[in-house]
């Protein structure tokens, strides 16, 4: 049927928070479910994505409305602007000295105290992340951890390679209110540089999903999830793989719910990396994801989740910690220089003025050894004798 396509919307913005990682896969992955819609059905045209890995847009749910149970996480709040509008439209400008005005849908999005809500910052991440450091940390990046540019232009580029190559077409949904938001704005990501301009067959396009197209990710299990909800994830593998499985127990037999019953701690996630990962790796094709009601995460390849225990891993408020304690270094290690130099710098000074002080001095080992410093000679490199005494005078 020639006359017929099938129009996708394909957002990641009512996904689960999760790391940088998790939506750069799920971003690669949209690929193979295009092309299995094309073969089965026929032309594909993905007719809405954006760039958005949240729910924070004010309004994107509604006129003071939102969802049940989004945002996911606080929102990042920035200075409401003018109404595009003009003045005249009821409730313009916003007042800074009211909360949000009514009325309300179910949910809450919108103006408060003078600040509205937009998509929140992806933060520069430990070198050991945990996949959940976006999670934990600030809406609003610190001064100098601002990664929102990096991740955005990469999540571009593996969605456009996705959508480009596969499919019909694509076209990217612009929702916009009075505030700029570049998730959700193809001309405001374009100027930012989010989105690439030009040639689709650019390398840095199709090339950018090489990572998650050759399995260079690994899925496993959370360290901080409930010990329950791992036992879940793993029942769910063993159950949809059955005795495909190449998990076994020490009889090398097919692993079973009832193996997994008792397993605890250490035992049991290393269990569930393996389960979670062998699942995603056979199946990850079909679309797939790394998810497991919330207990798995991707990792790079040759890397591991730490715990919160680990010496290795900080969050947020550590790394502020140690750049606080580097500075307290720096400011006692600057101010006992200083102390140095100018104990120096004082001692010729009074070496220069003071005549008694410089032939008790000479008599020293230490008078001798600094007189024939750099920094002594720098003044001159005077002696007792090079005082010229001055005549009292007798009124």
């Amino acid at each position: 049927c020639p006359e017929r396509a099938l129009d996708t919307h394909i957002y990641q913005a009512w996904k689960d928070p999760s790391s940088r990682e998790t939506f750069y896969e799920n971003a690669c992955s949209t690929k193979h479910i295009i092309a299995t819609m094309e073969r089965v059905f026929g032309p594909v045209i993905v007719g809405e994505w954006s760039l958005a890995t949240d729910n924070c847009a004010m309004w994107l749910n509604g006129f003071n409305d939102n969802l049940p149970g989004f945002p996911r996480l606080p929102c990042k709040y920035i200075p409401c602007a003018n109404p595009y509008m003009g003045f005249d439209q009821p409730g313009t400008p916003v007042d800074p000295g009211k909360p949000a005005q009514g009325p309300f849908g179910t949910g809450m999005s919108g103006p408060i105290f003078g600040l509205c809500p937009v998509g929140r910052d992806w933060l520069v991440e430990s070198e050991h992340d945990s996949g959940k450091d976006w999670m934990k940390a600030p809406p609003t990046a610190p001064y100098g951890r601002d990664a929102s540019d990096e991740v955005m232009t990469q999540l571009a580029l593996k969605k456009i390679n996705s959508f480009s190559g596969y499919g019909h077409g694509f076209y990217f949904w612009n929702f916009r209110t009075e505030i700029d938001e570049p998730h959700w704005s193809y001309m405001s990501a374009l100027k930012r540089d989010w989105i690439p301009s030009g040639d689709l067959n650019d390398v840095v396009i199709t090339n950018a999903c090489h990572k998650e197209d050759n399995g260079l990710y690994k899925c496993i299990a959370k360290r901080d999830q409930l010990e329950s909800n791992i036992r879940n994830g793993v029942d769910f593998v063993l159950k949809i793989q059955g005795n495909k499985t190449d998990l076994v127990n020490d009889n090398d037999e097919p692993l079973t719910k009832n193996n997994v019953a008792n397993m605890t701690g250490k035992e049991l996630y290393t269990l569930a990396d393996k389960a979670y990962n062998e699942y995603w790796q056979k199946h990850r094709v079909d679309g797939i994801t790394c998810d497991f009601g919330g207990t798995g995460v991707l990792v790079e390849v040759n890397s591991t989740i730490p715990s919160a225990n680990d010496d290795d891993y900080f969050d947020d408020d550590e790394h502020r910690e140690v750049d606080n304690e580097m500075k307290l270094v720096e400011i006692v290690a600057f101010s006992t220089l200083s102390i140095l130099i100018g104990s120096i710098f004082g001692f010729c000074a009074a070496m220069k003025s003071n005549k008694n002080f410089n032939k008790r001095m000479q008599k020293t080992k230490f008078g001798k050894t600094i007189s024939r410093s750099f920094v002594y000679k720098s003044f001159g490199g005077f002696s007792s004798h090079d005082y010229t005494e001055i005549p009292s005078i007798r009124v």
